[in-house]
């Protein structure tokens, strides 16, 4: 398979905060690749370590695919509009986006988290390699996607090597509007169930209570019905 790994460092949900801040103040991206290493290099010492943090925020905001532009500058202003609490599921659906990996990675412990109140490491590299054929990258960039989501606060440590996911309602309908779409253009399905929406395993911490006037009002969806349920697209 030829998806790159590219998601091989831990980031912080304030790391993603200042990413976003600097792209709402400026279009320069030397300018805020500068900014981003002067604020990354007070937490990692090691250059190289920094040079591949700042890769993975830029490329989760900055330097996105032609294509995601205009659903950036939509998660952009959602960013700037919705409350700190909501900030880390506009990250959550541009890193989706972004990492082929990362989306794998939320969709193999969604499932996991479905059948079982723990998962394990062990678990999700298993899975995973299913997916990604067992490389060398992914020995390092799997820990590195688990911490991350600790970081999030959607898994908590048990113990090494075991979680736990951990639940939490998106209040901004915007912002999980954001999250489904991006779940939508990933996964490649025609459309969802309007009854699934919240048991979509890439978005595992998250309940979003999306009604049906919460969709009819996106102009990113359209509303259909198949075998008399009502449905969503893109």
């Amino acid at each position: 398979m030829s998806k790159a790994v590219v998601l091989a460092r831990p980031i912080k949900p304030e790391w993603l905060d200042m990413t976003a801040e600097l792209l709402a103040g400026t279009r320069d991206r030397d300018e805020i690749k500068e900014s981003i290493n002067e604020y990354v290099s007070h937490f990692i010492k090691s250059s190289i370590n920094v040079r591949k943090t700042r890769e993975i925020l830029i490329n989760t905001w900055v330097e996105v695919d032609s294509g995601n532009q205009e659903f950036r500058e939509r998660a952009l202003q959602v960013f700037k509009e919705c409350a700190q609490t909501d900030r880390t599921a506009v990250h959550w659906a541009m890193m989706l986006m972004a990492f082929p990996v990362f989306r794998d990675l939320c969709n193999i412990v969604g499932k996991l988290s479905d059948m079982q109140e723990e998962v394990t490491l062990s678990q999700i590299q298993r899975r995973i390699y299913e997916i990604w054929g067992e490389r060398n990258t992914l020995v390092h960039a799997i820990p590195k996607n688990i911490k991350t989501l600790k970081e999030f606060g959607a898994l908590e440590q048990l113990k090494p090597g075991v979680y736990r996911a951990v639940r939490r309602t998106v209040k901004d309908k915007d912002a999980g509007c954001l999250l489904l779409y991006a779940v939508l253009k990933t996964g490649g399905k025609l459309y969802q169930s309007v009854s699934g929406i919240d048991r979509l395993k890439e978005l595992f911490p998250f309940e979003l209570n999306l009604g049906m006037d919460d969709l009819y009002k996106s102009d990113l969806f359209k509303i259909d019905r198949i075998g008399g349920e009502p449905v969503v697209s893109i």
